[in-house]
């Protein structure tokens, strides 16, 4: 029977996995699971007082964002393990759904969280909501493209996997800031957000590190560390900034 060139690039694909060869044209990322299994720890970590400690009193808004958020990064658990035993109709299945449903919902989700925030600022020390809310702002452009450029090169799985890992690193600082609460001497969330974002920037050094290693740096991680170098430096000024304040006042408005 003729193949295809869908069952073509299977083959193709399933020996490449399948293959204890070098980076370039080995597994990448074998232990990717792990890591995106830390991310969700972190979570139930960072969120344990602000979110499971209050269940009976959070809005339906918040268990709705939370469901979508754990379960984005629970997909990106298992895609790795789909793709490494060569299961790649369901990985595209679940990437389908993952791209089309959940990423929507959480940008939505995103906008919704950011809007109860922005609107019943009571609730955090002064001028934190819209220091918060900045970052969440830029976090709700960038996760839509980092979902798209990973659609985009779904065929070039260099790229795909590193603009997926970068929606976790998107991801990460809400919980990873509040995590870090639980040690004595952070007593703010300037403080919180500052040591968040450069352990992001370690992380994302690391990764470029590992990529030059194995002789070629792609470009997504220095994009994405591009932007998070930037988001890390204005957060510390967006506060007081005029103009971002007039805009939140008026998403809280509406």
């Amino acid at each position: 029977m003729a193949k295809t060139p869908e069952t073509t690039a299977e083959t193709t694909i399933e020996t490449t996995v399948a293959t204890p060869a070098s980076r370039a044209t080995g597994r990448l990322y074998p232990r990717a699971h792990w890591y995106f299994l830390a991310a969700i720890a972190t979570t139930w970590v960072g969120f344990s007082r602000s979110y499971f400690m209050r269940l009976g009193s959070v809005t339906i808004y918040h268990h709705i964002h939370g469901a979508i958020a754990g379960l984005w990064i629970a997909t990106l658990v298992v895609q790795p393990l789909l793709y490494q035993r060569g299961l790649l109709r369901l990985h595209r299945r679940i990437g389908y759904f993952a791209a089309y449903v959940l990423a929507p919902l959480m940008v939505l989700g995103g906008a919704v969280m950011l809007h109860l925030m922005l609107a019943h600022q009571e609730g955090y020390p002064p001028w934190s909501p819209y220091m918060l809310g900045y970052l969440d702002f830029l976090a709700l452009l960038e996760f839509p493209i980092f979902v798209f450029l990973a659609i985009y090169f779904a065929r070039t799985l260099a790229l795909h996997a590193r603009w997926i890992t970068g929606t976790v690193l998107l991801l990460l600082p809400p919980a990873l800031t509040r995590a870090l609460f639980f040690l004595p001497f952070v007593k703010s969330f300037p403080v919180a957000l500052n040591i968040t974002f450069s352990l992001i920037d370690v992380i994302l050094l690391l990764l470029i590190a590992d990529d030059r290693r194995y002789g070629r740096v792609r470009a997504p991680y220095p994009i994405i560390l591009a932007l998070t170098v930037l988001a890390h430096v204005t957060l510390n000024f967006a506060g007081g900034w005029d103009w971002w304040r007039h805009c939140a006042d008026w998403y809280a408005a509406i």
